[in-house]
């Protein structure tokens, strides 16, 4: 396997793919696509070496299937089948045992007596999840890929899998409310401090009905996209979502699902932490009369803003040992019909402006490229430069203004403004008990629910989306939340030593493969596996297995 750059329709970019060579029927070499990484731009705006760690993964991708492969011919296929021959995951049953926890299918089982659909919900929502969790794929391709596992599934179609999302779809509120429940019993579960925010997922189409909606997307994309609102508890564990079109502002999602949270889990006085991106009269104005607090920053950049003039003015910063300064102004804002007693924390991070002087670079010297000629900005609005940049269509030899010649202008004045806004951020609570430290500490625990985003858009690949139906997306969608919160639970067993990425490398490193009957030869594993599985009572730290033995130990895991 290896990574191909073929150039982009438009001509302006590189699309990355990884590629494999194969032999036709014919005997001739060929080359297929494997997967689509998008991109090259992208890819390298968010990492400048992603093409070359994507090429040394390729690289070592290849030698692993290489041995993998030497391995499987080296048996003794003296009573085996050649079927029997590929590997098959056994670290699914570490996920397993946090899923059969959760209690899923005592819903789904309750919900099956009243249906028509005759094929097993559970077994196929199992093969959803820990698929999505360590070989995420279509589902074509994970229905094909279901003899992987030791999971014993009975037969049923294709056609299955896809007329389950639409069950998964009908059944999510219940789903989330066992969930929850099963979370609260058997781990603990703190609810008093949640956090909140909003992502969007694109899909492979331009077609825009239901929740495919054209929007705002993160990635940049002109397809359509689904917005989802997210919660996590204190601990990082996902507490519900909920998926809106498109076309939905942020500011818009958080009232519905807060309201929906409170009413079915029976959560009572919480103090919601979110980005400036949630900061709206109207939710701070819900929040404030449902008696609930909230943590939330503070927009400190835009036109004839006062609040900078408060964040700028140096009386009242307090320097801390630890390299930052903060001050705590009280306020009464108004949202709405509604007078808020507000403290706003401002907090001066003499590393978040070196961050900032660094992504903007020399950016004068930039500007005066676009001052020189103004056309350039027609196809570019890089670090935002276009709000610094006022544009005249005048005539050249009087200075009137008429359609012959684009004059720019640089409003130094918004440019020094914003400059010394770096390393500024502001928040503001309604929680007047709280010190300063108690909202600067909650608020930067908001890493966790990007990091969740990141997580399901990239390690579990939830997106593109490729299913079209709403009913199937929002299937779609259980799949990705429920791995994430297997993923979640498993990193407060390991004390959150290991990031998911590390878990999912651990969990798809544990393979076995048939040696002869009823033996199975296990596979190396990771460092981080050995640790895994030495907090269940039954090892799979061994050479070689009896079927019979393996089934028992892969059971005892999974065993709640």
């Amino acid at each position: 396997m290896y990574i191909r750059l073929t150039k982009a329709p438009s001509n302006k970019d590189y699309l990355v793919y990884l590629v494999e060579s194969y032999r036709d029927e014919q005997k001739k070499t060929k080359q297929r696509i494997i997967k689509s990484f998008g991109k090259l731009g992208d890819l390298t705006k968010e990492d400048p070496d992603a093409l070359e760690k994507l090429k040394r993964w390729a690289k070592e991708e290849t030698e692993r299937q290489k041995k993998e492969k030497n391995v499987t011919f080296s048996l003794d296929l003296g009573e085996a089948q050649a079927g029997d021959q590929k590997p098959r995951n056994l670290g699914y049953a570490v996920l397993e045992h946090f899923y059969n926890t959760l209690g899923i299918k005592d819903v789904l089982k309750k919900h099956q007596g009243t249906t028509r659909f005759r094929h097993d919900l559970d077994e196929i929502l199992r093969l959803l999840v820990f698929s999505r969790a360590l070989a995420p794929a279509s589902k074509q391709r994970t229905y094909a890929d279901r003899g992987n596992y030791f999971l014993g599934l009975a037969d049923f179609p294709l056609a299955a899998v896809y007329k389950s999302l639409d069950h998964l779809h009908a059944l999510k509120d219940a789903i989330m409310k066992q969930m929850h429940r099963a979370i609260t019993e058997e781990y603990g579960r703190d609810c008093t401090l949640v956090f909140y925010d909003v992502t969007n997922y694109y899909f492979e189409s331009d077609v825009f009905t239901g929740l495919r909606q054209k929007g705002v997307s993160k990635e940049k994309k002109k397809t359509g996209i689904v917005q989802m609102g997210l919660f996590l508890d204190a601990n990082g564990v996902p507490i519900t979502y909920e998926l809106f079109p498109g076309n939905t502002n942020d500011y818009a999602t958080m009232k519905p699902i807060l309201t929906k949270v409170k009413e079915d889990f029976g959560i009572e006085n919480i103090t919601i932490v979110a980005d400036k991106g949630n900061n709206s009269a109207a939710n701070t104005a819900y929040i404030d009369e449902q008696g609930d607090h909230y943590i939330i920053a503070q927009r400190i950049r835009y036109p004839g803003n006062k609040l900078a003039d408060i964040v700028l003015d140096e009386e009242g910063y307090k320097q801390t040992p630890n390299g930052f300064r903060f001050k705590t102004v009280a306020r009464e804002r108004k949202a709405g019909s509604r007078s808020i007693t507000e403290h706003l924390i401002c907090v001066y991070s003499e590393k978040e402006a070196a961050y900032q002087r660094r992504k903007r670079g020399d950016l004068e010297e930039i500007l005066q490229k676009f001052l020189d000629d103004p056309s350039l900005l027609k196809s570019s609005n890089r670090f935002g430069m276009k709000k610094y940049i006022q544009t005249e269509e005048v005539e050249p030899t009087t200075g009137e203004l008429r359609h012959t010649k684009t004059v720019a202008t640089f409003d130094r004045e918004k440019y020094e403004r914003d400059t010394a806004l770096d390393g500024y951020y502001a928040l503001v609570t309604n929680d007047l008990s709280l010190s300063a430290f108690d909202v600067i500490k909650a608020y930067k625990g908001l890493y966790r629910i990007e990091e969740s985003f990141r997580v399901t858009k990239s390690d579990l690949e939830g997106r593109p989306v490729y299913v079209w139906s709403d009913a199937h997306i929002r299937g779609h969608f259980l799949t990705c939340y429920i791995a994430l919160t297997l993923y979640r639970l498993l990193q407060r067993k390991t004390d959150c030593k290991y990031s998911v990425k590390s878990l999912q490398e651990a969990l798809t490193s544990a393979q076995a493969v048939k040696l002869q009957k009823d033996i199975y030869l296990l596979h190396d594993t990771t460092e981080v596996f050995k640790e895994v599985n030495r907090l269940f009572e039954y090892s799979l730290d061994y050479k070689r297995m009896r079927l019979e033995d393996l089934r028992a130990s892969l059971k005892a895991i999974a065993r709640p």
